[in-house]
């Protein structure tokens, strides 16, 4: 029996413009607390790359955004910002 990944309880799209090229990035956040990004484009060419761990949000912190989808996408949100897109 094959085991079931946890539900994505919020996704954000990011585009970076810089003198290597535009590159797009997709970010996801589990219902468990990890939150993944891969980089899914460069100049408009599709990539195919692995999901990276970016960071695991603490049990307080994943409690109290759990069943809001609208804190949970602040909450990944910040975390993109943090890791330098979104300006």
């Amino acid at each position: 029996m094959a085991l079931l990944s946890p539900k994505v309880i919020a996704q954000v799209s990011e585009r970076s413009d810089s003198d290597l090229g535009v590159m797009s990035w997709e970010w996801i956040m589990r219902a468990d607390g990890q939150v993944y990004y891969r980089l899914t484009k460069v100049n408009g060419r599709r990539e195919r790359n692995p999901w990276a761990l970016a960071t695991r949000l603490p049990v307080a912190e994943l409690d109290s955004i759990r069943g809001d989808k609208t804190k949970a996408a602040q909450a990944l949100d910040v975390i993109v910002r943090q890791h330098g897109h979104r300006r």
